[in-house]
């Protein structure tokens, strides 16, 4: 039985010396460069690889004479190899810094230099697997970046997995060099955002995660990057989007959708077709029948919040509120996941409101708590809320795949349903409702108080107070009284004892502030159906038992 020869640097030798003589053939030479390969990718690789760490200034030297070889066969093989070693960090340990930007050098002029599209990817696909130090990449990602946009404007070399390596070492040096990209984000964002509609599925990807990854980057340079994605909004990206929604791609779609009106900004600001060409969109995915859909579709709906919110006159203008509370308030929901979502939102529209949310209650908070705490027969209305419903939202809906927007003059808007009708009652719904309650007793105070009574919160608390001082009570006590006693009645069974009673506690305080300043009226400036019952006990008394 003949032994098995040990992978140690006697192994490698031969293969350096065929690679380092002049006269060998290419044929040969070729051979060893893959016989390289197959022995480090191999299930011994771990024996090899201290030969190749030994013997690597010499190896390395043969690379860089090698890859550029006229003969496209040497070439790819001599990249091949180094794409393994260098992918190897005991291997990279031991190649000094200058010789790795001599390599990294190399590699981008034959990218630049080089008329094979295989020779090109290979170059590219050594750059994306290297795990050189990022202090020597750093060094190199302008020349590198350089060469992805020489590539991009070489039509004779283009190919599907050109443009994915490309995407491949963008998402490589990202990780490796994050300063240094968000110098160069201008740069790679030309490259990333026209792939994002790309033909070819693993383009799109890519190209998606890389814009993902990268946009604390982008956000940096935000109008630069802005300015790249605005000219060609309308007449590429938004059709390409379009087409990919419909072929059954809802969910990479509405995945970009915040990450586009994140990187627009205050360009959305201004209204017209621009915004409602996003918007529309935003509308196929309300639309969808899906729950999934539609969960991914209200979640990047805070993206366009978040964009209000930048300047807090457009988030409270009466237009923007009115187009953020559509999809919140016309949209009717059936499963319970998909309507804690929902209200995830909307609670995040309250938040984001802040020191302005007493000035919206009505709009936002009112159908909030009547959306979370019951119908609208179980709380007295608001002539605020009435006209909301017949005014927000249009009562028709286009066509399928008809735009919903035309004159560049007309607000921004999206064409839903406005069916504003009381789906099932779900106990974990009415548990946030009254959380809210405590939220809007309690503003930022609320998260001391929890823990205090070993509460658990699952809203975020808010910046500012809502009920500052007994002329704030005062405007919403009828309705605040109302919506405490039926909650209790509905849900305080099941909720637990200390968040009753920190919201009873509250409830009594504010009712007794207001009355000690002269200021509580039996009828709020809210109309209501009911008249409020005096506070001082709850309405069931199981409720706080």
């Amino acid at each position: 039985m003949m032994a098995t020869v040990p992978l140690n640097s006697s192994s490698l030798l031969p293969l350096l010396e065929s690679l380092e003589d002049i006269t060998a053939g290419q044929p040969e030479q070729t051979d060893a460069y893959l016989t390289i390969v197959n022995r480090l990718s191999g299930d011994d690789g771990t024996q090899f690889l201290p030969a190749v760490v030994k013997h690597f200034s010499r190896l390395g030297k043969t690379f860089q004479t090698h890859i550029s070889s006229q003969n496209a066969e040497l070439s790819q093989a001599a990249l091949q190899a180094l794409g393994f070693c260098v992918f190897h960090a005991n291997v990279v340990s031991a190649i000094p810094a200058n010789l790795a930007e001599e390599l990294l050098s190399a590699l981008s002029s034959l990218v630049v230099k080089s008329t094979d599209k295989n020779t090109c990817t290979r170059a590219l696909w050594v750059i994306s697997k290297q795990n050189f130090t990022p202090e020597v990449v750093a060094k190199m990602v302008p020349e590198i970046l350089r060469t992805l946009e020489c590539i991009r404007t070489r039509e004779d070399i283009q190919s599907v997995v050109m443009e994915h390596e490309s995407l491949n070492v963008i998402i490589r040096l990202l990780d490796q060099a994050p300063a240094q990209m968000g110098e160069g984000a201008v740069q790679w964002a030309k490259l990333v955002i026209s792939l994002v509609v790309h033909s070819a599925s693993k383009v799109r990807l890519r190209a998606a995660a890389a814009l993902e990854m990268g946009l604390p980057l982008l956000m940096e340079k935000q109008k630069e990057v802005a300015a790249i994605i605005e000219p060609i909004m309308s007449s590429k990206l938004i059709p390409e989007l379009q087409k990919l929604f419909s072929t059954k791609n809802e969910t990479n779609v509405l995945k970009l959708w915040p990450l586009f009106v994140r990187l627009l900004g205050k360009l959305l600001h201004r209204g017209g077709p621009f915004i409602n060409s996003l918007l529309g969109l935003e509308e196929l995915g309300f639309r969808s029948s899906s729950p999934n859909i539609k969960k991914i579709a209200f979640i990047a709906w805070k993206s366009l919040i978040d964009n209000f919110a930048l300047n807090p006159e457009i988030l409270c203008s009466a237009k923007r509120l009115k187009l953020l509370m559509q999809p919140l308030s016309s949209i009717q929901v059936r499963t319970e996941a998909l309507l804690l979502t929902k209200l995830e939102v909307w609670w995040y529209l309250v938040v984001k409101l802040g020191a302005n949310l007493p000035a919206h209650f009505e709009q936002v908070g009112v159908p909030l708590l009547q959306c979370t705490l019951g119908t609208d027969s179980a709380f007295p209305a608001t002539p605020a809320w009435s006209s909301i419903q017949s005014s927000a939202v249009g009562t028709t809906t286009p066509k399928t795949g008809a735009p919903a927007f035309s004159s560049p003059t007309v607000m921004p808007r999206l064409s839903l349903n406005c069916s504003v009708v009381a789906g099932q009652a779900y106990p974990s719904i009415q548990l946030l409702g009254l959380e809210m309650l405590l939220h809007y007793f309690l503003g930022s105070e609320v998260t001391a108080a929890a823990a205090k009574n070993k509460l658990t919160l699952s809203l975020e608390p808010l910046i500012h107070p809502f009920l500052s001082s007994p002329p704030s009570f005062t405007k919403y006590a009828s309705l605040l009284i109302s919506m405490v006693r039926d909650s209790f009645i509905c849900i305080g069974k099941d909720a637990p004892e200390a968040l009753l009673a920190l919201i009873w506690k509250n409830l009594v305080s504010f009712v007794s502030t207001t009355i000690d300043a002269g200021k509580y009226q039996p009828k709020s400036t809210t109309s209501q159906r009911h008249p409020p019952r005096h506070p001082s006990t709850p309405h069931r008394t199981d409720c706080m038992q």
